[in-house]
Parts: C-alpha cells; structure tokens; sequence
C-alpha cells in the first residue's frame, strides 16, 4: 500500500511540474529511488540521464580522532539499480549526494539506513540557461535515531491546519550555533516531502536544543509560494507534533509532557489572548493585501502632503505634491498595530523568564529564541528593535561583564546606531535644511558646506568609502557630469567615512577626484562606526541581520570579537546623496546619476521650465 502511495505522489508531482515547465520554459526532471541495505533503485519518475550517478557514503572516526570516508556505491546505474560494495548490518548514518560526472550537483542529504531499511528519496534536477543542480529530498519521514535514551520525535499532519491545504508541502528541521556567542552545532534533519500532509522526523541530542521547523509549500518544486516557521526546543525523551495555531493555517510545535518547550515557548504562545492576536493579524494582512484600506491611506496621504513642514529657510522652493509624495510615512495598517501587539506580547513573557533564571545555557536560549521569533516571523513590527535591546538590557542583568562586553553590548551598540540613523534619515526631507559642516581635505584645508554654497547654484553632497564598490563604480559617470556642469555653478562634494585617514587619502589620490573630497574626521581622526557628518545626515546602517551575521562567524571561528573586528562590520548603507540649493535646502535625496543628470539638463537648458524640474525630482 505504502509502495502504490508513493507511486501517486510521484505522478501527482510530476504532472504539477509538467504544467510549470510549458508556462515558465523551465527544464525539471523527477526521478523516485528506493534505499536499502544492498542498492540504490530506481523505482518510477523521469529517465535519469546518462552523466547522473549518486555517492552514499558514511564517515568513520578512528582512535587518534580522524575521519575518513566509507563509500558503499558511486556510479552510474546498471538497468536500473546501483549495488553496494558491502551490505549494511547495523544502523548507520549516510549520506546521498548526486554527481554529474566527477562534479558534486547536490548538497549531502543524510539518513540512517537500517539492515531492513527502504528509504524512500526523489532526485529533482533543474536546469536553465544560467543555472544546472539537484536537491535530494526525502519522502515522508526522516528517522535518525540511534540511541534510545537520547531520542526525540516530531510529527505533523498538516490536514489538521485551517485554511492550508497546498498540493506540496516540504518540511526542514534544523538548528544552528547560538546567535549570541556561536557555541553548538549546526544539524539538519530533512528536506522531507509530506506524503498526504504528514511527515515524522526522529534524531538524537544529548540536551536542549533550539530548531526551527521551516515548511515551503506550493504547487512544484523551487516555486514555493509560501514559507511558515515555527520554533521548537527540542529535547532528549520528548516527543513533539505539529498543532494549528488559531484558525488562519498558523501552527505551532507542543511536546508530551513538561518540557522546556512547554514553559518557555506553549505557556504564552498557546495562551487564547495570543492566538486570536495571530488571527486578527492574518486577516488585517489580508484586507491590507486587497486594498481595503485603500480609502484610509489616502486619508493619510492627504493629511501627509496638507501638513509637509518646509523650513522657513526654504519657502521659496515650492515643492510640488508629486515631490513631497516621495517621502509620505507609510500609513500604518491594523494589522501592524496588530503585530506591536503580538511582539510586545511575547517578548514580556520571555523576559519574566528570563528573570527567573543564571542558568547561562538557558539564558543564551531564551536570547536565540526570542532573536529568532523576531527575524525569522513574517510578523514584522516597529517595535522590534526595541524588544531586541530590551531583550539585551535584561541579559546584562544574568551574565558576567566580560561576556556582556564581549557579547551583547556591540548588538545593542548597533542596534540603538541603526534606529537612531533612520529617525534622523527620515526627517531630512526635501524643504528642510542641509546640516552644516566643515572637514578637511587630503592636503590639510578645512572646507564648509556655507562657502561651497556661496560659489554654487547646486551642490551634491554623496557618502563613500573605499571598501564600497558602488561609490567608486559610480564615479566615472560623476566626472563626466562634473565636466559638463562645474562651470555653470554644479558642484560635487565627496565625504569619505573610511576607518583611517591614511586609507580615504590613499584612496582618494589613487582615484584622481576633480571635485571636493572631504574626510569625516573629529578631531582628526576617522573612525567608520563614528563618523559625525554621516550621523548629521543620517547615513544608514546597514541591518542588524547582516551585523549579527558577521558576528556569528567570528564566534563560530572562536575568534576573540575586537574593537577592530566590530569596525570592520558596522558598515553603513551607502552610497547616500544630497542634492542641495543655493540656501542650503535639500532639493532631493535617493535619486540615480541618471536622474541626476536628467535634472541638471533640464535646469540649465530652460531655467525658467520649474514644473519641469519637479517633475524630475519628483520622478528620482
């Protein structure tokens, strides 16, 4: 029975993608094997082709610690099967790879194979003009445990969900070294296709530890049009299953019995407040998503445009409705408000218990979890900087000064950088006036942006660095605009945020800059992560996902986190220009050179055509 289910999943699968192939011109083949103790078999799905061949493998650790590799079968299949080089008598983990030839397609799916195993697994190759791989996914369940006293199961049927009913539904368990400080290992039970909605996974820990459920689901392979995740803390001698979350397709991870997952995930997330939260929240989306809302926003935007402060300094420019539309602050839906709610919601409860713990593995946890359900969730909230800082505040409180110092005070540095700099970047608006400065050039002058005004009818004010490959790819078409427009009263003004002054000078010459190149310097020093110009002008961090990021893996490498290697990541988001009038006022902001260029046309080949230029500046 089990064999004629797999074989009307396959043929389901393979119709779905045969309809994705003829309206997307994407070349797709499936081909279903069976793994057991003696061979691989080919059992139904597409003709493989002749080049293909799959390695199953497993790694062996002798007395002095060093691993070397056990192949069972690598090569291509004789009338349909691939035969081992030995039989498997006892439980062992594997590993399936696909090869094209000598070269490596796929990532390693691991499974353990048993002597009466027969594991079901499909090989999905895609290729396209610009792209040639497989993914090995396994069908219906992934059972690795080997050791009784350390094993854990997680179980879904997802005919269980409200509302969710995809044709395809492909299921990921994994765990990753911890956010905060890198300790633990990465492990990764899966991809595994449901079979009929349902799918089990079985492994080993030796303690806690905090996964994610990842479900892709869609209608064929690599189109997913939808992700879910939910977080569990799985652990020895628990077992766990997939469970709806309200009534909206939502769902969430609960154990059998008291367990950290329990107490620190099902005692607030399963709490009835919370789940009509997460419903109310997915229907707002959903009117937002249709337009429902349409008549408030334009409210908004009406009040927006009626109320646009322009700086007494810069009455005179007339900004037109179609410029000040640019910058109107998103209207803010219910279902946003919905979503401070929920995160305000949960992160409460994660702090109460953090306050009951020194336990630094469970404090470390109650951090990774609450990063995750921050960066991981689609619910996206104002509020989750500040629940994120909160989060690092109340772990200063539990842990020593050094990993404090070591560990949580360079996150809640940047993140309080990164908020700080979008507040200011969004109210420097056009009709507002340009913050002031004076910095030196590479032979020593100080220069103000007042006396570069006296001399100019418009003036660029743009943010670079020498590790950024934008700003400097930008800058031949700069000189050629330069050229053209520096005699009719255009200037460019070039602020270098590099970390020393020896690299911005170095840089600067080597690049041969016509215009005004100024290093933001205090006191004569550059420092990236502080540079007061770009502070005034709200040159933007980059997000703290990709801080994080880079933290994770000197962590990960056991690397000691310096003053220098903090540097080295507090990048900001560049490059970031200004275009500014005679009086100092900000005519523009993000806008390309070609937009640029477009505008200074229009300005000095019919000065007198204003509705003209707004138009540009309305359209940068």
């Amino acid at each position: 029975m089990r064999t004629v289910l797999f074989g009307l999943f396959l043929l389901v699968l393979i119709s779905g993608m045969t309809s994705c192939q003829s309206q997307n011109s994407v070349q797709m083949t499936v081909t279903h094997f069976r793994l057991t103790n003696e061979s691989v078999q080919v059992t139904s799905g597409d003709p493989i082709e002749q080049s293909f061949s799959i390695m199953v493998s497993y790694d062996v650790t002798d007395e002095n610690s060093e691993v070397s590799k056990v192949i069972l079968a690598h090569g291509q299949f004789i009338d349909g099967e691939l035969q081992f080089s030995q039989s498997v008598t006892e439980p062992t983990e594997v590993t399936i790879e696909v090869y094209e030839g000598t070269e490596r397609k796929s990532i390693g799916t691991d499974t353990v194979l048993r002597p009466d195993s027969i594991i079901e697994f499909i090989a999905i190759h895609r290729f396209t003009t610009y792209a040639n791989y497989y993914a090995v996914h396994l069908i219906g369940n992934d059972h690795r445990s080997l050791n009784e006293s350390m094993k854990f199961s997680i179980v879904g049927d997802f005919n269980q969900l409200n509302n969710f009913n995809p044709k395809q539904i492909e299921v990921t368990v994994h765990a990753a070294p911890s956010l905060v400080d890198g300790i633990g290992d990465a492990i990764v039970y899966g991809p595994i296709l449901a079979v009929e909605g349902e799918f089990s996974v079985q492994g080993d820990l030796d303690a806690p530890t905090l996964f994610t459920v990842r479900i892709a689901y869609g209608s064929d392979f690599f189109r997913y049009r939808g992700l879910e995740q939910a977080h569990a803390i799985l652990e020895p001698g628990v077992n766990y299953r997939i469970v709806p979350l309200g009534n909206q397709g939502k769902f969430a991870v609960v154990a059998d019995r008291d367990s950290l997952q329990s107490r620190l995930v099902s005692s607030w997330q399963l709490d009835p407040e919370f789940v009509a939260l997460v419903d109310t929240w997915v229907d707002n989306r959903l009117d937002a998503t249709w337009g429902m809302n349409r008549q408030a926003e334009e409210v908004h935007e009406n009040k927006f445009l009626k109320n646009f402060q322009v700086a007494e300094q810069c009455a005179h420019m007339g900004l037109t409705d179609e410029v000040k539309s640019r910058f109107i602050e998103p209207y803010k839906h219910s279902y946003e408000k919905t979503a401070d709610q929920i995160v305000t919601m949960r992160a409460d409860a994660l702090r109460k218990i953090l306050q009951s713990t020194r336990d630094p593995d469970l404090v470390r946890m109650i951090f990774d979890l609450s990063w995750r359900l921050i960066d991981d969730d689609e619910i996206r909230s104002d509020r989750d900087i500040d629940e994120k800082v909160a989060m690092l505040r109340a772990i200063e409180q539990r842990m020593d000064q050094d990993y404090v110092d070591q560990y949580i005070t360079p996150r809640a540095t940047y993140l309080l950088n990164e908020k700080k700099m979008a507040t200011r970047n969004s109210s420097l608006r056009p009709g507002q006036v340009a913050p002031k400065f004076t910095l030196p050039t590479i032979t020593g002058d100080e220069v103000s942006l007042t006396e570069v005004l006296s001399e100019s009818e418009l003036v660029l004010v743009d943010f670079w660095a020498s590790w950024c490959d934008r700003c400097i790819g930008s800058f031949p078409a700069m000189k050629r605009m330069y050229a053209k427009y520096k005699d009719r009263g255009f200037e460019i003004v070039t602020i270098s945020i590099d970390d020393t002054i020896e690299s911005w000078e170095a840089n600067s010459r080597t690049l041969e800059l016509p215009w005004l190149d100024l290093g933001d310097s205090e006191d004569g020093v550059m420092n990236g992560d502080s540079s007061p110009t770009a502070d005034d002008y709200g040159v933007l961090w980059r997000h703290n996902r990709i801080f994080d990021s880079a933290l994770n893996t000197v962590h990960s490498a056991g690397m000691f986190l310096t003053p220098e290697r903090i540097r080295n990541f507090s990048q900001r988001v560049l490059p970031n220009r200004y275009l500014i009038d005679k009086e100092g006022c900000i005519l523009t902001k993000r806008f390309s050179y070609g937009q640029l260029e477009e505008l200074l046309t229009s300005r000095w080949t019919d000065t007198d055509n204003v509705s003209s230029r707004n138009h540009i500046l309305g359209d940068a």
